[in-house]
């Protein structure tokens, strides 16, 4: 019979075992569960939908176990199973998660569970405004590694999270709903994504930067599914800085036909190049808006 793990080889084959597996292992032995309870637990991916579900990889908290159409002995045994496995994590002093995904909630208060979590990327989808859910984000996390909110309604970025973030995306469910504060970002590179009508004022993101400056390379990339929501853009970009419409000779890009492009001076070692290009790929068309702050020598 081989001897048993010592101490330090036992904490560590818990710390990366399977978090389904560890939580079934440790619940079935006292010793166990002392030894647990000071190691670090490791997720890939936690998601919270809506106000029913916390999953962590393959273990998963529901809160709609009391919607199914049992009887009252089994209901009661899914009932302690569940608040053993809520106890379990709602205890535990931090998780550390590679990536969080929230989906659907729109308050912190309608998490089903409430952790602390050290995480490295963050999602929001469909929620009212992450700044509601940063409480399960212990400060060790930021910055974020990546943050993407996708958003069904008009929100302010203008928050330290979203400065700090090494990668940003920003996504639209919805049109006309406008996302505010992209101008006052203090970013070299953002993404966003699927812009509709109403979602992005472009004018006064370059206005401000005119105004207030940007640091050479700083580049934000604005993504349309539709041809006719960049046209809009572009429209609106020609009639507010028509006079400096420029061909951009020697930039190597292949441009949106047909489309205006610019070059906005800012100061005497910078301007702001906005171009629109297009990107096939096998599933579907992007056009892409790119603002950009350059060298006046290029």
């Amino acid at each position: 019979m081989p001897p048993p793990l010592s101490y330090p080889a036992l904490k560590l084959v818990l710390e990366y075992l399977d978090v389904k597996k560890r939580y079934h292992i440790t619940s079935r032995s006292s010793a166990l569960q002392k030894i647990d309870k000071k190691i670090p637990l490791r997720v890939g991916t936690l998601i919270i939908w809506k106000d029913s579900s916390v999953s962590l990889d393959d273990l998963e908290y529901s809160a709609e176990y009391t919607k199914r159409k049992i009887n009252r002995e089994e209901l009661l045994k899914i009932h302690v199973v569940n608040e053993k496995l809520k106890k379990y994590l709602e205890e535990r002093p931090n998780i550390h998660v590679d990536h969080v995904g929230i989906y659907s909630v729109k308050f912190y208060e309608e998490v089903p569970l409430k952790l602390n979590l050290i995480a490295n990327k963050l999602h929001t989808f469909c929620c009212s405004d992450f700044r509601n859910f940063l409480p399960m984000i212990d400060s060790r996390s930021f910055p974020l590694k990546k943050l993407k909110l996708t958003e069904e309604e008009s929100i302010d970025v203008d928050h330290p999270v979203v400065h700090t973030a090494q990668d940003v995306i920003l996504q639209f469910s919805q049109k006309n709903r406008l996302i505010r504060g992209i101008e006052k970002l203090q970013r070299k590179k953002l993404t966003i994504q699927n812009i509709m009508n109403g979602n992005v004022d472009a004018v006064r993101i370059i206005k401000d930067w005119v105004k207030n400056g940007r640091e050479i390379g700083t580049e934000y990339l604005l993504c349309f599914f539709s041809n006719a929501w960049i046209q809009r853009m572009l429209r609106d970009l020609k009639n507010e800085f028509h006079e400096f419409q420029n061909n951009l000779k020697g930039v190597n890009v292949r441009f949106l036909k047909r489309a205006p492009r610019f070059s906005i001076p800012m100061n005497p070692i910078s301007k702001i190049i906005i171009y629109g290009t297009e990107i096939q790929s096998k599933d579907d068309t992007v056009y892409q808006l790119v603002l950009k702050v350059v060298s006046t020598d290029e």
